[in-house]
Formats: C-alpha cells, sequence, structure tokens
C-alpha cells in the first residue's frame, strides 16, 4: 500500500536528510488521518462488513498496515540508537575540529520522536483491525463513521471494546501513546501553566529517548496485536454470527464468541418508527424461540448498540445496554 511504501523510504533516507524525514513523516501522518473515512462506494458493493469485505472494512488490511508501521518504529529507533553512538564520539571530538551538523541535531533528536508516533499509530491500526471485526454484519456507514469519529485516536476506548485483558498499568500506557500521536511526538512541545520550557523539554526528552519507556510501550502494543489476532480465530472459542433485515430499511446482526462479549446491533426501520416502536424491547418483541433462539439466550448479556440518529437526523451509534463482564 503506498502508506507503506511512504515507510520504507523514510527509513532508507533517515542517515542522508532530516528534511526529507520530515516532509515524509508529515505526509504520512496527514494519510493516516485520513485513511479511515475514504470514499467507499467503489470498494465495496456491500452494505455491511462481512468476510468478503475489503479496503478500509476488511481487518487483515488494517493489521498490515500496523505490522509495518510497528517494524517502522523498531528500525527507526535502532537506527536513533547508532547515530546516538556516533554523535557522541562527534562531540567528544570537537576539539580536533568535527563537531555535530544540524543534520546531526535534527536526527538526535527526531529520530526517536518518530520512533513512539509510529508506535502509537501501530497500536491503533491492530485496535481498529479490532473493532472491524466487531461491526461484522453491520453497517458500512456505521464503521466508517465511528472508527473516525466514535474512536478516532481513543485508543483506552478501543481496548475496552475489543474486552482487551488489562494489567495494572496499561490504561496509563495506552494514555501515553494517545499523549504520543496527538502531542508529545507530533506538535512542539506544549509547556504547562508553571513550567519553565526548559523543565517541559526534559521531561518530554525523558519520556520520549527512555529505553524502559519505549521497550514497555512496544511489549503493550505487541499484546494488542496478539488479542486482536485471536479475535474469530480461536477453535477453543467459536464464533457465531446471525443478521437479518428489519423491513426495508433496517437490520439486526448478532455475534457471540471469539473473544469478544456478545454483541447486538440494530437499526429500526422507518416502519418501526413511524409505528413509535423505538427501544430496544420493540426490536426483542421481534424474534421468536424458534428462528433466533441463540440471540434470546444472550440478549440480557450482550452489549447492544442501535445505528441510529440524533434529534436532528444525524448519524449517531448509541449504547443502549452493556451489562459488566467481570
Amino acid at each position: 500500500m503506498a502508506v507503506l511504501d511512504d515507510v520504507k523510504e523514510l527509513v532508507k533516507l533517515f542517515r542522508h536528510s532530516a528534511f526529507v524525514m520530515i516532509v515524509l513523516l508529515r505526509n504520512l501522518v496527514l494519510r493516516f488521518d485520513n485513511m479511515q473515512i475514504t470514499n467507499g462506494t467503489k470498494m465495496s458493493k456491500q452494505s455491511r462488513l462481512s468476510r468478503k469485505s475489503t479496503g478500509q472494512f476488511d481487518p487483515k488490511k488494517w493489521v498490515d498496515e500496523g505490522d509495518g508501521l510497528l517494524s517502522s518504529s523498531q528500525n527507526i529507533r535502532d537506527t536513533w540508537e547508532n547515530h546516538r553512538v556516533a554523535f557522541s564520539q562527534t562531540v567528544k571530538q570537537q576539539n580536533s575540529g568535527q563537531r555535530p551538523t544540524t543534520n546531526d541535531w535534527s536526527l538526535l533528536t527526531g529520530l526517536p520522536r518518530a520512533s513512539m508516533l509510529l508506535l502509537g499509530y501501530a497500536v491503533e491500526m491492530y485496535l481498529k483491525a479490532g473493532i472491524a471485526k466487531a461491526y461484522q454484519s453491520c453497517a458500512n456507514k456505521m464503521f466508517e463513521r465511528d472508527v473516525k469519529s466514535r474512536f478516532g485516536h481513543k485508543l483506552d476506548d478501543m481496548a475496552k471494546e475489543l474486552a482487551f485483558p488489562f494489567e495494572s498499568n496499561d490504561q496509563q500506557q495506552f494514555q501515553k501513546l494517545t499523549d504520543m500521536v496527538l502531542i508529545d511526538a507530533r506538535y512542539p512541545i506544549f509547556v504547562p501553566e508553571g513550567d519553565t520550557y526548559a523543565e517541559a523539554v526534559n521531561q518530554q526528552t525523558s519520556r520520549i529517548w527512555s529505553k524502559d519507556e519505549y521497550d514497555d510501550l512496544h511489549a503493550l502494543v505487541r499484546r494488542v496485536r496478539e488479542h486482536v489476532s485471536k479475535i474469530d480465530a480461536d477453535s477453543e472459542n467459536p464464533t457465531s454470527f446471525h443478521s437479518f433485515n428489519i423491513d426495508d430499511d433496517g437490520y439486526l446482526a448478532f455475534r457471540a464468541g471469539g473473544h469478544l462479549p456478545p454483541r447486538i446491533t440494530y437499526r429500526l426501520s422507518a416502519e418501526m418508527r413511524d409505528a413509535d416502536h423505538k427501544t430496544a424491547s420493540d426490536v426483542k418483541s421481534l424474534l421468536d424461540e424458534r428462528n433466533h433462539h441463540q440471540i434470546l439466550r444472550f440478549w440480557d448479556q450482550a452489549w447492544i448498540y442501535e445505528d441510529g440518529e440524533t434529534s436532528k437526523g444525524q448519524p449517531k451509534t448509541s449504547r443502549r445496554q452493556q451489562p459488566s463482564t467481570t
């Protein structure tokens, strides 16, 4: 894909031009900010996500993007470690006439930030692969809307949506990755009120340069990938899917198993809304034991979402039920 070509080119040029590195990385950031919502009219004739979906509706494509970004992050980090050693040697030899160039300084500060930025984007790709799996049989437009507006860069929210097995420090680590994507590794230093510029720079440098910090975040990203890869791919935790249309323009999508909580997503038909049948209970009343026994069996423990609208008619996803999983 074009994004991965940019990443490969970025790594190839790191040692030669800090300016080119910054331009390519900026283009990469902009492309990722816009890749989630593309014109899907030509990409898929299907109105709902399925195992035949392509492009942004295909979980594997998100995983592939994540793999490229994670590998690039590690490559950049390794390049920086080597550059840091060479930079220190140059500084020690200043008395002999050698001194770091502007490009040397740019790489010293830019490479570790780039490695953190790509690490944050990698985990976002993996999490959105999981969201695509969770949204199987839901409307393409609902997925496109939610992956941009409901989730965006909210890594912690996506991890919870996918029932990721949190460890003690994971929530703080997800926040650090989110901060890398939104602020630390992407924009000029933000100086909190009450701090000096020097204090803010030192704190940011400590966060970004720390080997332990990078290794811990990298390990979390790998765990997320492992969890997402198990969704719908574990014979010991099989997945059941069921979906059907409601009148001409509504639907219900159900899934259970596959390392995710049971999920029911519905869209009311115009006929139901006209009859003032607008609640989850009204949808449940459409089910019968003979044809929908599995959905009825899981109804009370399922996470239930409505693919609906606001009072002003704007598309909106609303959570109607989310029992505790503990």
